[in-house]
Parts: C-alpha cells; structure tokens; sequence
C-alpha cells in the first residue's frame, strides 16, 4: 500500500470519527432536552434556569463543531 492511500485512509476515519462525535453531542443534547422537557412544566423557575445553560453550552459546541 501506498503512502497517500494510507494519508487518504487515515483522512476519512478522522472524518468518520468528527461526524460521530458531532452525532454524539447532538442526540445528548436531545436526550436532555427530552428527558427534561416533559418535567418543565412541574419544575420551578430555578431549576429550569439551571438546565438551560448546559443545553446551550452543548449546542453551541454541536455548532462549533459541525462548522469546523
């Protein structure tokens, strides 16, 4: 085998592996989102105010890292 099929090789698993990660931090965001969005309603207004920012920060993450 040669080198550049090796480099090409190694280039699509390292997307493959990006595209998973980014997978990865979308359905744990969704699942959060889930999980908590059925008990929103029975939750007090400081307890929503401290799940709402780690959904953010994961979002914006998934952005960063989609737009990478």
């Amino acid at each position: 085998m040669s080198n550049e099929k090796i480099k090409d090789g190694e280039y699509y698993l390292k997307d493959i592996s990006k595209s998973l990660d980014s997978l990865t931090k979308i359905m744990g965001c969704f699942l959060i989102v889930l999980t908590n969005e059925s008990n929103f309603k029975s939750k007090t207004i400081n307890e929503v105010d401290a799940v709402i920012p780690k959904i953010n920060e994961i979002l914006k993450s998934i952005h960063k890292s989609i737009n990478v």
